[in-house]
């Protein structure tokens, strides 16, 4: 950690905030480990297709006053039509490189589920993970989710935590 680098205390309060003109830039810099970059989308893209996507909600995690990663959901009921059913899911979820390991990403992903709980009918949240090396499958079984048995053509394993 540089000397510009803000020191972040494990015990920091983790909050989700919405990302506006005076955090973007400073989210825009967050990267993953070196072995996870093939897993994750750039935080710009992410940032950019919820723009475009009415039924995504997306958020900044932060830790005190430090952006320490991102979070994007997926809400049918944010969208332009009503919903045919009612599914939620984690579209994108990291934290920095900088930051993993002091359980800011348990924690950060402890308020999207209680966010999820109080949607209309949410019944479940569905995410998708790669099995490859850096896969955070043991991560998200600790938080309650299951496998399905259901993968994505492009390698994603999906999950499921039940409410």
């Amino acid at each position: 950690m540089s000397d510009l680098e803000p020191t972040v205390n494990q015990d920091a309060r983790i909050t989700l905030r919405e990302i506006t003109a005076e955090n973007v830039n400073a989210l825009l810099t967050l990267s993953a480990k070196e072995h996870q970059k093939q897993l994750v989308a750039s935080h710009a893209i992410s940032i950019a297709q919820p723009h475009f996507r009415p039924e995504a909600w997306f958020r900044a995690i932060y830790a005190d006053d430090t952006p320490v990663g991102f979070v994007m959901l997926y809400d049918a009921h944010l969208g332009e039509h009503p919903p045919q059913n009612e599914y939620y899911e984690v579209w994108r979820f990291m934290i920095d490189a900088r930051y993993q390991g002091r359980g800011f990403g348990r924690r950060a992903m402890e308020l999207v589920i209680a966010h999820v709980k109080t949607r209309p009918n949410a019944k479940a949240l569905f995410l998708g993970h790669r099995r490859e090396p850096g896969y955070a499958g043991g991560f998200y079984q600790k938080l309650g989710f299951e496998y399905t048995g259901n993968a994505e053509e492009g390698g994603d394993v999906e999950m499921r935590l039940v409410f």
